[in-house]
């Protein structure tokens, strides 16, 4: 849902998050828990290949807490991007939106559903302290989603009750 400012064009958000560099320790421990198991992988299948294939595998499944992501917020919709993908959707797209500390997971279904992980779009808050803030960030999903088709839980949407 696009609304028009009588001031000019409304101003993108857009903020990186980079969960690794965030939480050394945790990417250290998980960093060496891949090495391991793709050292097991290597030795059971006797062959070095299939550890490097392990490594890549479990490497970039954690694409999104071991390299950067970028997020944007516009009048037209959404945007994330990763090292390896891109995903744009307009606000109409949304029919849920999961607030919780760490970010806001916005789904195009209504009602929780299997999917969702391959469909939803998932946004990571910055850490603490970054540029924009939690709630500016939660003060525009609030404005750009639409309140009669999406519903909001975690948090308390203006006019509504906190789900």
């Amino acid at each position: 849902m696009t609304r028009e400012r009588r001031d000019g064009p409304e101003p993108e958000i857009s903020w990186r998050v980079h969960p690794a560099a965030e939480r050394k320790a945790m990417a250290a421990l998980t960093l060496g828990l891949i090495l391991l198991l793709s050292g097991l992988a290597g030795a059971w299948m006797r062959g070095a290949y299939w550890g490097l294939f392990a490594f890549a595998v479990l490497f970039f499944s954690l694409e999104s807490f071991f390299l950067p992501s970028r997020f944007g917020l516009g009048p037209e919709g959404v945007r994330v991007e990763r090292a390896f993908s891109r995903s744009e959707r307009p606000w109409a797209s949304f029919r849920s939106a999961w607030f919780d500390p760490h970010g806001v997971t916005l789904s195009p279904y209504a009602r929780r559903h299997w999917l969702e992980t391959y469909r939803a779009l998932r946004l990571r808050y910055g850490s603490p302290g970054a540029t924009p803030a939690r709630e500016t960030v939660v003060a525009y999903l609030l404005a750009h989603l639409d309140a009669s088709q999406v519903r909001v839980t975690g948090i308390a949407a203006p006019g509504a009750a906190a789900g």
